[in-house]
């Protein structure tokens, strides 16, 4: 709480960063999945003397590097951008405590980068097999970055190690040993490949619309990678739920929202592989551009929902155990419920005025999660035309009870008032 607030009006900060954070894992699990599949097929068709088929593959390298290093690369820097905005206090621990992980993450992605432009630079001056090898260097390298990342979302989650509870401490080795990690990275390597596949299916049915054979050979070899994703991505995800705390369980039970985002979930998965049967498994040659942009788009379906829903899981946390959505450290609440919650810093004074204390303890303590009059959790509705000062100071005092899912009050009994005196004005405001 030391950091300024960011209030983004009605869609608020954190909606703001699942936004373009779905946006960025629409493309980074395609620069994933893409590299596995590039690599795979090139080697194919070097071993199996196939040059119409490595040439396609050429074309495709040429859409693949363009959506995920130029588009990739602006949704990367976005991320950051808004999580440091958003929640300043969780990204300076997550950088703090994983510094490592991000300093290996950032060796294997400047690999990544060189190698993609190598591969697909030079993809008919080097000699096939060493141009092979380039290309398994990038899909390695690609898929590591995936695993660290996963491993430091995963503690994010879920900061409970396999062996031991080090929530108190957190240090580079936390993220590897985390009940999360495991079935994450086993989720998101499969949504990875799904995707990369899917992505080939709208290219190739594109592109090869005119050449039937090879439009076919291009389908039944992507075919296995769908299925396997789908499946992949789904047993990771349900062993990542299912190895959730209790209370997460009991908080997303009473979601109607989250419940739904799951069924769509599991629904989008099922439809998926259906059609993958019904379509390319008997029917190869019937793909079209039509069927191959439904699929993808069931797929980006399922791969968003699942986003968000392993968001949602991870309220009133942004860092597990560490860092509220308050802004302020686990360990800090008894201490501000002492001091006070507000305290003067370089970025402003506390103001002398009541109702403005309370609309700076709004900021830092409620700002992550509501809206003030519309939007997203808006706090107005949400108070429902509640004018009882006691009522509103009595529901603060006891903020996470019963619902779980919102942070501790954290804050003295006069800041308790303060807060209620905002509200109270917000309540009363009249709608335009």
């Amino acid at each position: 709480m030391y950091y300024p607030w960011w209030y983004v009006p009605g869609l608020t900060a954190p909606m703001l960063i699942a936004f373009v954070a779905v946006v960025h894992v629409f493309v980074s699990h395609y620069a994933v999945g893409g590299g596995i599949l590039i690599a795979l097929e090139n080697r194919f068709a070097v071993k199996t003397n196939d040059k119409p088929y490595r040439d396609y593959w050429y074309k495709h390298a040429k859409f693949f590097v363009l959506l995920t290093v130029a588009f990739g690369a602006i949704t990367g820097v976005g991320i950051w951008w808004t999580i440091a905005l958003a929640s300043p206090l969780a990204t300076e621990t997550l950088i703090r405590t994983f510094v490592f992980g991000w300093a290996i993450e950032w060796v294997f992605f400047v690999i990544e980068i060189v190698s993609a432009f190598i591969m697909y630079y030079f993809w008919f001056q080097l000699k096939p097999k060493t141009h092979v090898i380039i290309s398994v260097i990038y899909a390695i390298s690609a898929w590591i970055s995936l695993v660290l990342i996963t491993g430091i979302t995963a503690f994010m989650l879920d900061s409970r190690g396999l062996f031991a509870n080090w929530s108190d401490t957190g240090n580079f080795w936390h993220a590897f040993f985390n009940v999360q990690f495991l079935p994450q990275t086993f989720a998101r390597t499969g949504g990875a490949v799904l995707l990369a596949a899917l992505y080939v299916f709208v290219h190739a049915a594109w592109v090869l619309g005119d050449d039937g054979k090879l439009l076919e050979r291009v389908v039944r070899r992507m075919t296995f990678p769908i299925i396997f994703g789908v499946i992949t991505m789904f047993i990771g995800i349900l062993a990542s739920f299912i190895l959730l705390p209790e209370s997460v369980h009991r908080a997303m039970e009473r979601a109607v929202l989250i419940n739904v985002l799951v069924v769509i979930f599991v629904g989008t998965c099922v439809i998926m592989l259906l059609l993958m049967f019904f379509g390319p498994v008997l029917r190869p040659r019937s793909i079209s551009a039509g069927f191959a942009v439904s699929l993808l788009i069931f797929g980006l379906i399922a791969l968003a929902t699942a986003e968000f829903v392993r968001e949602a899981a991870r309220k009133p946390w942004i860092v597990d155990q560490i860092v509220l959505g308050s802004q302020v450290y686990k360990d800090e609440i008894e201490e501000l419920r002492m001091t006070g919650f507000l305290r003067d810093s370089e970025w402003q004074k506390v103001s002398s005025n009541k109702i403005e204390r309370g609309g700076m303890i709004f900021m830092y303590h409620c700002n992550n999660c509501h809206a003030l009059e519309r939007g997203m959790s808006a706090i107005k509705p949400l108070l429902s035309g509640e004018n009882d000062k006691k009522f509103l100071k009595n529901k603060i005092r006891l903020l996470n009870k019963p619902i779980i899912s919102m942070p501790p009050w954290t804050g003295t009994e006069e800041e308790i008032d303060d807060l209620a005196e905002f509200l109270l004005t917000i309540n009363k405001k009249t709608e335009i």
